[in-house]
């Protein structure tokens, strides 16, 4: 019987162990993410290949899961993905002509690389940001769309530099003086640097605004109305001979 006991002992501990060596190890912490090991092992085509896939999401509308997730493992990929967004940025042309098959116009996607650069949060894309913002605009009276999209694309750049802090060049962008002296001010004003911008409460602008009655306007002669104008009291006076218009 003690025989026995014994071999059954012995048994028990030889199947605990043979157990012990087959329970799978605990997965390493830093490949258990998908955003580190992506860091280790995307290269240059990799990282291409998943900053366009990113800015294909930012034109879908719904569930930003997918767009987080990619933003995430781009982050995590380090300063590298900065060369690839100017790369997508470069490669969307202005004048490029549309595609039907591309997800967007060219100015819409140049917007969206602008975008990421300034999302990523790496200092490496302040020099990028800076190049875009400080480019010329195109005639307004050429292309309304592009002329809009060309806005749009400064003023996101603009945006990305205040993100960064950047303000050399935000103070470059304003002592400029053109269209993007006002948001490069405000940009500047966030970032805690006055330059003299003041900004306007549209809670009370109305209830501070006051008619000057020297003004010439085509009701002149009429007497000058008692209420502020933009309050809900204001009241404008008909005129009696303002002739009629037959249709």
């Amino acid at each position: 019987m003690r025989l026995t006991r014994n071999r059954t002992s012995m048994t028990l501990v030889f199947l605990a162990l043979l157990a012990g060596c087959a329970a799978p190890a605990e997965p390493d912490p830093a490949e258990d993410t998908a955003e580190e090991s992506q860091s280790l092992e995307c290269d240059r085509e990799c990282i291409q290949a998943m900053v366009n896939r990113h800015l294909s999401l930012m034109g879908e509308i719904g569930d930003e899961a997918p767009y987080e997730r990619s933003l995430r493992e781009l982050r995590a990929i380090g300063p590298a993905v900065v060369p690839a967004a100017v790369t997508a940025y470069r490669t969307w042309s202005q004048s490029a002509p549309p595609d039907p098959e591309e997800p967007a116009r060219p100015g819409e996607m140049r917007w969206r690389a602008t975008h990421l650069l300034g999302a990523l949060g790496f200092r490496e894309a302040i020099a990028s940001l800076g190049a875009i913002a400080g480019s010329s605009l195109p005639e307004p009276g050429a292309d309304e769309q592009l002329f809009g999209d060309e806005v749009r694309i400064r003023l996101r750049a603009i945006a990305g530099l205040e993100k960064l802090g950047a303000t050399a060049e935000l103070r470059a962008i304003h002592a400029r003086g053109d269209l993007l002296r006002t948001p490069a001010a405000a940009s500047l004003h966030a970032l805690g640097i006055d330059v003299g911008v003041r900004f306007v409460d549209m809670r009370t602008a109305l209830a501070e605004d006051v008619a000057d009655t020297t003004d010439a306007n085509p009701n002149a002669g009429r007497p000058p109305q008692p209420d502020t104008p933009g309050s809900r009291e204001f009241r404008v006076t008909p005129r009696n001979d303002t002739p009629a218009i037959d249709r």
